[in-house]
C-alpha cells in the first residue's frame, strides 16, 4: 500500500536524500553540488512509501529571497513510474499549500514533464531554458 507522508525524522530525511541521489545525481547525471541547496533546510519534504520501501519524494518551500512558494525535486523510482504516484504526491503538496493559504505555486518543470503539470492545471510562463544540463520551463498554478 502506498502512503505519502511528510519526512520529519533524521532517517526519513536521509531517505529523501538517497532517493534524490539515485534519481537526479545517478540517473539524470546532475552534479551532486547542484542537487542539494539552501532550500532543503526549510522545505517540507514528502516521501512516498510502498510497504517499507521509499519510492518517491518531492519538496515544497517558500523562497526566502523572492517570497515565492516553490515545488520541486519531485521524483519517483523508475519501476514505479506511470502509476499515478506523481499525481498523488502533487495533490498532497497542493493540499499543504492550500492549508498554508498559499496563493500560487511556482515550479521549474523538466521539459519532458510539461504535460504532467499541465494536466494538473499548471500554466507555462516563458520559454524553455537550460538548467543543470536539462531543459526546463517555469510553470505556476494559482489557488
Amino acid at each position: 500500500m502506498i502512503k505519502i507522508i511528510q519526512a520529519k525524522t533524521r532517517i526519513e530525511l536521509i531517505q529523501v536524500r538517497n532517493i534524490r541521489i539515485k534519481i537526479f545525481v545517478i540517473e539524470q547525471q546532475i552534479p551532486w553540488r547542484w542537487e542539494f541547496d539552501i532550500h532543503d533546510k526549510n522545505a517540507v519534504h514528502l516521501i512516498v512509501v510502498n510497504s517499507k520501501e521509499i519510492i518517491g519524494t518531492g519538496r515544497f518551500y517558500r523562497d526566502k529571497y523572492s517570497g515565492d512558494y516553490k515545488l520541486g525535486r519531485m521524483a519517483v523510482v523508475e519501476t514505479y513510474r506511470n502509476q499515478g504516484i506523481g499525481s498523488k504526491m502533487l495533490i498532497k503538496i497542493e493540499e499543504i499549500a492550500r492549508n498554508k493559504k498559499v496563493p500560487k505555486i511556482i515550479l521549474e518543470a523538466q521539459s519532458d514533464k510539461l504535460h504532467f503539470y499541465v494536466s494538473h492545471g499548471y500554466k507555462i510562463e516563458g520559454d524553455k531554458y537550460l538548467m543543470d544540463g536539462i531543459y526546463h520551463t517555469k510553470m505556476f498554478k494559482k489557488f
